[in-house]
């Protein structure tokens, strides 16, 4: 198969850093991996409850950004001793959902996310990021 474009779902969980390292020796030194880090913003009355309850003197830094950019650089650092080639996003929305925009948008080749393991239950009443990706990537898809 050849590569040129690997989208990787990315959350920090050890699952996503076997998507990752898969993603990188699968890419090689020819395509690109792009990792997606999702985001979902909380709401109005979220923040509010949050700042309310934060001590004075984080009040202004606080930063809802923080750990989708951390995850990200964790990513980065992650792939930079690998050699391959790789750029890293945050995108607004669902997991799965960000997934497939980014996976459209850049004209994957290949999409790769790891597996969670959900419960029969969970499963159930939620679903999983990999299930919905399988049921709507328009390219290669990989559970790791």
């Amino acid at each position: 198969m050849d590569l040129n474009t690997v989208v990787v779902g990315y959350d920090g969980s050890p699952d996503a850093e076997a998507a990752l390292d898969a993603a990188a020796v699968l890419a090689g030194d020819k395509a690109t991996v792009h990792v997606i880090v999702a985001y979902e913003p909380p709401s109005a009355a979220e923040m509010a409850e949050w700042i309310a309850t934060m001590p004075d003197e984080f009040k202004t830094v606080f930063d809802s950004l923080e750990v989708p950019r951390r995850r990200l650089r964790d990513a980065e650092a992650r792939l930079a001793p690998t050699g391959v080639k790789y750029a890293g996003s945050i995108a607004e929305g669902k997991p799965a959902a960000a997934i497939l925009d980014a996976a459209e948008d850049l004209q994957a080749d290949l999409v790769v996310v790891g597996s969670r393991g959900l419960g029969r239950g969970t499963r159930f009443l939620r679903g999983s990021v990999s299930s919905r990706i399988a049921n709507h990537a328009h390219c290669s898809f990989l559970v790791v």
